[in-house]
């Protein structure tokens, strides 16, 4: 008679077992179809953010590029007050500052990978005259409204060089049209840079493909006369892609300014070749960020066109360059400011 119950607990026991097998099962299943249905319903969210992300660009874009005499004059019941929507349009303003991924990328990204700082001037011959230097400051990069209308801010002659337009930034054409002078930053193949602009010219680039680029780039930009290289370390240091280049230029009636992201070069080499002037950067202004260590390039720049006569200095559309450009308008008195053309 004793045996009896100790068999009835086992099997008691067992049925325990049992359900709690059941209900791990059957809760892991519950979970795993709320993940598969939470996880679709964080996609979908996702995907409408998306897209509520790009319909709020598109507004950000639109609102920063109302012109303030475009505002209404009067206030309605029925309209957004003038001072609300200035409000707004300066809101959206700083943030596209904020979110100006492609001028705060380091321009470190030119050079080739072993050089720890931009490469040097070229060495040039000390002036012997006593005519006033002249300094060119070219602001690469240009491809937003909002770069031109920065650059401008400074009240300084500075000469803007247009990206080609892209995907990302679609209108530098456009842009440009509505200025007098311009520069082209043409893309050129670098030694070791993975983000390069649609349809840079590469080493394996034949002379027709340069030469029907170029077309393309003369359709887009119709005061195009002056070009700069975008990266390019191992394209300008190529001699055989550098001919090809200068080859297509000089046919086309177009210089080339070296922005030397290399010191190897060919730049000199192959215009001279052609008969044509070398012109190329003496000072990268914003190879460290930083406005003091800027103002420094500001002066070295100034220092460079005295000793030599004139002197030409690279920048990008960056809150810090904007910032000690206008800061430093008092050293740039010591030099004529001119266009790449008053060389």
């Amino acid at each position: 008679m004793s045996k009896q119950p100790h068999k009835f607990q086992k099997i008691s026991i067992l049925k325990w077992i049992g359900w709690g097998i059941f209900g791990i099962l059957f809760l892991s299943a519950v979970f795993s179809i709320g993940y598969f249905f939470g996880f679709n319903q964080a996609d979908d969210k996702l995907a409408a953010e998306r897209i509520q992300t790009q319909k709020l660009v598109l507004q950000i874009e639109q609102i920063a590029a109302l012109d303030d005499n475009t505002l209404p004059s009067t206030k309605s019941k029925d309209r957004i007050q003038e001072d609300e929507i200035r409000h707004l349009k300066k809101e959206l303003e700083d943030l596209l500052e904020r979110e100006h991924v492609h001028s705060e990328v380091n321009p470190h990204h030119e050079y080739a990978p072993n050089e720890k700082k931009a490469p040097p001037a070229e060495n040039r011959p000390v002036r012997t005259t006593g005519s006033e230097a002249k300094l060119v400051i070219i602001i690469d990069d240009v491809s937003y409204a909002h770069d031109v209308k920065e650059i401008k801010s400074t009240g300084l002659p500075l000469v803007m060089s247009f990206l080609p337009p892209s995907s990302r930034h679609p209108d530098s054409g456009l842009l440009a049209k509505q200025e007098n002078t311009y520069m082209i930053h043409l893309p050129l193949e670098a030694v070791a840079f993975h983000d390069e602009e649609p349809n840079t010219l590469h080493t394996d680039s034949s002379e027709e493909e340069i030469a029907k680029r170029l077309e393309v780039l003369k359709q887009i930009f119709p005061k195009m006369h002056y070009v700069n290289n975008h990266t390019g370390s191992k394209f300008t240091s190529d001699t055989n892609s550098m001919d090809k280049l200068i080859r297509v230029m000089k046919k086309d009636g177009l210089q080339f300014v070296d922005s030397r992201t290399i010191g190897t070069t060919k730049g000199r080499e192959i215009t001279a070749k052609y008969g044509m002037r070398y012109l190329g950067r003496d000072v990268f202004l914003d190879d460290e960020d930083g406005i003091q260590n800027i103002k420094g390039q500001i002066r070295d720049a100034v220092e460079e066109a005295k000793r030599h006569g004139f002197a030409i200095a690279i920048g990008h559309p960056r809150v810090n360059t904007i910032k000690a450009l206008k800061e430093s308008k008092e050293v740039l008195k010591e030099v004529q400011l001119v266009g790449i053309d008053q060389l």
